[in-house]
């Protein structure tokens, strides 16, 4: 017969009728030890776009109200992420300084949250290649667009239509701003004056 002490001890680990059999302490949930799940392209371009947030985020620029919409294709990524660099940069009224420093920040922070984004995808477990491939489909299509007179015909369909007075915007002060880097004195007034004063 065992001994108070260890007659105790077994009543008490011993399961009640009322409690049923318990799995060991060292067992996982078996939510936790189920698969995750395949990452598909809507899935991966969220991860992109919270990513892209985040980096803004920590920069304190603004994101427009476009941020935290939801896609499921490369091009209507590329344009949330678009109208968040557009959001993100200062109107006309600023020396041209202070507009090439706010870009520099903005490129940063979007090139960074890219980055951040398509490495998480990338390293996903078992994620097939077109959507590995679409992440970087967004990068792609956002630096084209950034560049001037982009030849893409699909900134002409009407879902980009929103965006071209940004986009002209953006091109005509960006080019104003490298004018002036190399020329200071080739004209004078804010980024967004179309009087150009050529020395």
């Amino acid at each position: 017969m065992p001994a108070p002490a260890t007659a105790a001890a077994l009543t008490s680990t011993a399961p009640r009728a009322d409690q049923g059999l318990q799995p060991p302490p060292n067992a996982a949930p078996i939510a936790d030890r189920a698969d995750i799940r395949p990452l598909d392209i809507p899935a991966a371009l969220q991860i992109l776009l919270a990513e892209v947030r985040a980096a803004f985020e920590l920069q304190a620029l603004a994101m427009g109200q476009d941020a935290n919409e939801a896609v499921s294709s490369p091009p209507q990524a590329a344009r949330v992420l678009l109208q968040m660099l557009f959001s993100a940069m200062p109107d006309e009224s600023v020396s041209v300084p202070v507009w090439n420093a706010a870009l520099e920040r903005v490129e940063t922070a979007l090139q960074s949250g890219l980055d951040r984004g398509i490495g998480a995808v990338t390293a996903w477990r078992d994620v097939p290649a077109i959507v590995v491939d679409a992440a970087s489909e967004v990068r792609v299509q956002v630096f084209s667009a950034l560049a001037d007179d982009p030849q893409n015909p699909g900134w002409l369909r009407p879902e980009w239509a929103g965006l071209n007075p940004g986009f002209e915007r953006f091109w005509r002060r960006r080019r104003r701003a490298r004018r002036h880097l190399t020329d200071p004195d080739s004209f004078a007034g804010s980024v967004d004056d179309d009087s150009e004063q050529r020395a």
